[in-house]
């Protein structure tokens, strides 16, 4: 049994004295952790002590500070500590008592002590702290149990957010039930080894996999435990690939950039030590909205891939990549020539002529048809396309289309065609300079001005974050802050609030449906729609409707 911590406080010393014997009689349950002759003491040493204690026997009545006031006291000061009182008193003080009884105190003793009266107010304070520490037990375990329902079906959420093609803000309004805070994404994969892979069974790989889930729970859970109020969750994508969320409710970047790099250290090098093979991890920049998880995906896919020229078993980051240095493998040799090329077509999206870029192109190719073998032609364009990628992700500004990176980098494993190869090369690149020479068409508009005129005109679309970034040319993680910053809205809420208000207007404008409505305003699932219109104005869209009839 926990014993019950208890303090002591009588301005008489035999009184005190007396108290404590009689505790120490009933058994070893009690610790009297203070015994003190005034309040004051009393408030001072919880003060420095800041400990919880289970009873308080005081007296009524005392020079500088009376019981009454004592137990107020240290109620305002820990309003969690829930702890039972005993009052000692006079006969003369019965109008204190009742006062003491009102404020919750659970017994008095007559001076002077009866023991027998005294031994059966003891038992009655033990059978409390017992109902009490039961109560707490369970309550505590029923907590437990739903924070563990919170972080399953978050988990899920989180899972589904990144798993799915679908990624329609308005169907993202799960993320509210998340934290305001900072936050940061991990992709961790497996190095492929081919030549290992036939040494194992179907049940080896299960091994492994339940080891790497069990290593990465750990890393995260310490995570958690090492600050008050940091999160973290995580999930399997498949095969020995999974993905980790952190969070953390302070808004110092640069302190949770350091986190984030001592986890990532931590969780390979555990992973190293434990599991036969080697692990890369791709980790994002930080972020404040998880409405650009998608986005993040794609980040932390692309970013993965630079494990082809720098190798694996790494962390790749983005505040990181100019220390990132090639091998030095043979086959690599020739893509390291390719960074004369990357670095000329960079500069000139946007600001050549299309004509430029072609002629630009083809003469790089002819040196690429020269090379002795398809590896080294393989190596060479991909190290071209994750040269390009490197030098956009470091413009935090801008950022060149990942879709079209990943769609390129697919094509270039699978295609065997030079001609071919070369002609989507040169699409794609042409393609991403029309994107800038069409943004730089019209200077007077700001990214802000430009994003939410696009976002006007397609309203009753499906918007993700990508369409409104690949429209503005602009790194969706730092348009989001960008947004967020000169509006005071996140773009979620901004999209929401327009599409809301919209739909107000069209219950006074027009006689449609309510179904008509919502998917007018970009909702395709009405009775979400009707939802979030009462939680913004009060009424469902039918009650709003017919009130506004009525008075007009």
């Amino acid at each position: 049994m926990n014993k019950i911590k208890t303090i002591i406080v009588d301005d008489e010393a035999k009184i005190r004295n007396g108290l404590e014997r009689l505790l120490q009689r009933d058994g070893d349950q009690w610790d009297i952790v203070g015994i003190f002759s005034d309040g004051i003491e009393v408030i001072e040493f919880l003060k420095g002590n800041r400990m919880e204690f289970d009873l308080l026997i005081t007296d009524v009545k005392m020079p500088e500070k009376d019981g009454l006031t004592l137990i107020n006291d240290i109620k305002n000061m820990n309003r969690d500590n829930n702890f039972l009182s005993i009052i000692v008193s006079g006969y003369d003080d019965f109008q204190f008592v009742q006062s003491a009884i009102r404020e919750g105190a659970l017994d008095y003793i007559l001076k002077p002590i009866d023991r027998k009266q005294f031994f059966e107010v003891l038992q009655k304070v033990k059978k409390r702290i017992d109902e009490k520490r039961t109560t707490n037990h369970k309550l505590k375990e029923l907590i437990k149990q739903s924070e563990m329902l919170t972080l399953t079906k978050q988990t899920q959420l989180l899972s589904e957010s990144i798993s799915s093609e679908t990624e329609d803000i308005a169907t993202m309004y799960w993320i509210k039930d998340f934290p305001n805070g900072l936050y940061q994404a991990f992709f961790i994969s497996v190095d492929e080894f081919p030549s290992k892979s036939n040494e194992y069974s179907k049940e080896d790989w299960g091994a492994f996999a339940f080891a790497t889930e069990n290593i990465i729970d750990e890393v995260v859970k310490e995570y958690k435990n090492s600050q008050h109020k940091q999160l973290g969750w995580w999930w399997r994508e498949g095969g020995l690939h999974f993905w980790v969320l952190l969070y953390s409710s302070s808004k110092e970047y640069t302190d949770f950039i350091v986190a984030g790099d001592t986890f990532s250290r931590k969780l390979k090098l555990c992973l190293n030590n434990y599991t036969p093979f080697s692990f890369s991890i791709a980790q994002s920049s930080l972020f404040e909205d998880l409405f650009v998880l998608p986005e993040m995906k794609r980040q932390l896919h692309s970013l993965i891939r630079m494990r082809m020229i720098y190798g694996g078993n790494q962390v790749y980051s983005f505040h990181l990549l100019h220390k990132l240095k090639g091998t030095d493998d043979h086959h690599l040799v020739a893509a390291n020539n390719m960074k004369e090329f990357a670095s000329k077509l960079t500069t000139m999206l946007g600001r050549s002529d299309t004509h430029k870029i072609d002629k630009e192109i083809s003469e790089l190719f002819n040196k690429i048809k020269k090379l002795r073998s398809p590896i080294e032609i393989q190596h060479a364009i991909e190290y071209l396309i994750i040269f390009m990628f490197k030098v956009n992700m470091e413009e935090t500004e801008a950022g060149l289309s990942l879709k079209d990176f990943d769609e390129i980098l697919q094509a270039i494993k699978t295609e065997s065609n030079m001609n071919k190869l070369e002609k989507l090369v040169k699409q794609t690149f042409i393609n991403i300079h029309q994107k800038q020479l069409d943004y730089n068409q019209d200077p007077a508009l700001t990214p802000i001005m430009k994003a939410k005129k696009w976002i006007n005109e397609n309203l009753s679309k499906k918007i993700t974050l990508q369409d409104i970034s690949d429209y503005i040319y602009m790194n969706p993680t730092y348009f989001c802050q960008y947004f967020k910053k000169q509006t005071g809205k996140t773009v979620f809420d901004y999209i929401t609030d327009l599409r809301l208000e919209t739909a107000k207007e069209l219950l006074f404008e027009q006689d449609l449906k309510v179904i008509d409505i919502a998917q007018l305003v970009g909702y395709q699932d009405p009775k979400h729609f009707s939802r979030l219109f009462k939680q913004r104005w009060g009424s469902l869209p039918s009650e709003f409707k017919k009130k506004y009839k009525a008075i007009h």
